[in-house]
């Protein structure tokens, strides 16, 4: 009987219990039991997303953790995890096309001033507002790995012109692909909507900065669904509040959840959603979890099995 510790931060006994049901399916005799439990430090296999620090190192019989998400960056942060530990990422078809339906909602509301016609609505005021024609509109899309390309795709098929950054060359239909940092300069100084769904690495921290905001055109919309930890939050306020960013969105934060005395809050053109952009769904992601349970349990390297040196 497969024995798989599970945590997902800040829910419950239930969740739990969802997900093994789930992967009964697939798997009739696992069993998932707390990360915190004694019973966990028998485990070979971990499921997880955002465990306490060090706990994962004194599971000692581990052979690999599944991140309960699409980043793996909650995981290699903790540096005490062994390197012959198999670190495996879901990548999850319904997560991508949740990410694109967040993704397209706020592309959409920028555009069509939908903040603008509910302060209107709020007084009484019945008239159109201006608009932009998406016709002229270029996104630029920060990250097109298994998430990032289909949000892509999709917004080129609404008919916007999109172009798409990568660490290495990519091809993706319909979408001009750039990568390095040549590429990235062509996305900062060329698109009047930009999109962060950047994985978080030593690479991409603080990726945007004042000077890249600074280098952006005058206006412009900015989102970001990656990590927090790619936005130094304090300069994405002040660009904000001068207008050079128009408007922002952001479902990630530095720290979550996003404290009380947070300034961010205090930002009547930045938009907060609380990380729920695209959640994974046991309903979709069970199958592709238990077939890397059994991947380790047969001591067989799983698919989406992460590389250390690269973050993802």
């Amino acid at each position: 009987m497969p024995v798989v510790a599970f945590f997902k931060e800040e829910s419950s006994i239930e969740v739990q219990n969802i997900w093994e049901k789930r992967l009964k399916t697939f798997i009739p005799t696992i069993k998932l039991v707390p990360l915190l439990s004694n019973e966990a430090k028998k485990a070979e296999i971990a499921l997880v997303w955002k465990a306490p620090l060090k706990r994962l190192n004194e599971l000692k019989n581990l052979k690999g953790l599944i991140s309960l998400g699409q980043g793996v960056d909650h995981i290699l942060s903790d540096n005490s995890i062994p390197n012959n530990v198999h670190v495996i990422r879901i990548v999850d078809p319904y997560m991508a096309k949740s990410m694109s339906h967040w993704i397209i909602l706020s592309v959409l509301n920028y555009i069509r001033d939908t903040q603008g016609y509910h302060d209107q609505a709020k007084n009484m005021i019945y008239k159109p507002r201006d608009e932009i024609n998406f016709l002229s509109v270029k996104i630029g899309v920060y990250g097109i790995g298994a998430i990032g390309g289909v949000v892509a795709q999709d917004l080129n098929y609404l008919g916007f012109d999109v172009n798409g950054w990568s660490r290495t060359k990519k091809n993706i239909n319909g979408i001009k692909c750039h990568e390095g940092k040549e590429g990235f300069d062509i996305l900062i100084k060329n698109s009047n909507i930009h999109v962060c769904l950047l994985p978080l690495t030593s690479s991409t921290v603080n990726i945007f900065n004042n000077s890249v905001f600074k280098s952006m055109k005058k206006g412009v919309s900015f989102i970001n669904a990656g990590r927090g930890e790619h936005v130094v939050e304090d300069d994405l306020i002040k660009n904000c509040q001068s207008g050079q960013i128009s408007h922002a969105v952001l479902d990630v934060y530095r720290k979550e959840p996003l404290p009380a005395n947070d300034p961010l809050w205090k930002q009547y053109n930045i938009t907060l959603w609380p990380h729920v952009a695209a959640e994974t769904n046991p309903n979709t992601a069970a199958e592709q979890i238990a077939n890397a349970i059994s991947c380790l349990n047969n001591n067989i390297i799983p698919p989406n099995t992460v590389d250390r040196d690269l973050g993802y």
